[in-house]
């Protein structure tokens, strides 16, 4: 058998074994790096503050979030504000004795300085088990939307979900989980 026939069907296997590695890395990159706007990056914030309720009335309980303390990527460490309602007269049976209720409103983080994002948040807030909502933890499970930011974040958009979670002594526990474009 003639070595050229051999080496001519050779030539085409080995190529496709030549581009296979760049095939697969592209694949296991996956479709959302493939795919991501220029200049989209993932957020990730972590930040801790004080709650501070009322007053309530049968409507509606307001709830803002002071001396918050922030951390994560791409924005780094800050301060952070919050102005958050829970609609009380829409609340609904949390399946353990206890209530939850539609939560909406707003998150700045970068409070105070000049490079801001300002987040829109609705969800829902539920009481964790059932008493007296005086003594009670929540968890809240909200979406999040940048509706506008300033600075270094001047015209930047984004989205993504948030916990939230609030202990008996009002200590407020969130987490931001999205992508920021900018």
């Amino acid at each position: 058998m003639p070595i050229t026939p051999f080496r001519s069907r050779l030539r085409p296997a080995l190529a496709v074994l030549a581009v296979a590695p760049a095939a697969l890395a592209l694949v296991a990159a996956g479709p959302s790096s493939a795919h991501e706007p220029r200049g989209e990056q993932r957020l990730v914030v972590r930040g801790d503050a004080t709650a501070v309720e009322g007053p309530c009335d049968a409507v509606a309980c307001p709830v803002e979030l002071a001396g918050g303390r922030f951390r994560g990527t791409p924005v780094g460490t800050g301060a952070y504000t919050g102005s958050l309602r829970i609609a009380v007269a829409d609340g609904f049976d949390n399946g353990e004795g206890g209530i939850c209720a539609p939560l909406t409103g707003r998150i700045v983080l970068g409070a105070g300085s000049a490079n801001r994002l300002v987040l829109a948040v609705a969800g829902d807030s539920c009481q964790d088990g059932a008493g007296p909502l005086t003594a009670a933890s929540f968890t809240g499970l909200v979406r999040f939307t940048v509706k506008r930011g300033s600075g270094s974040y001047a015209g930047a958009t984004g989205d993504g979900l948030a916990s939230f979670a609030e202990d008996a002594a009002k200590h407020h526990r969130m987490t931001l989980i999205g992508r920021v474009s900018r």
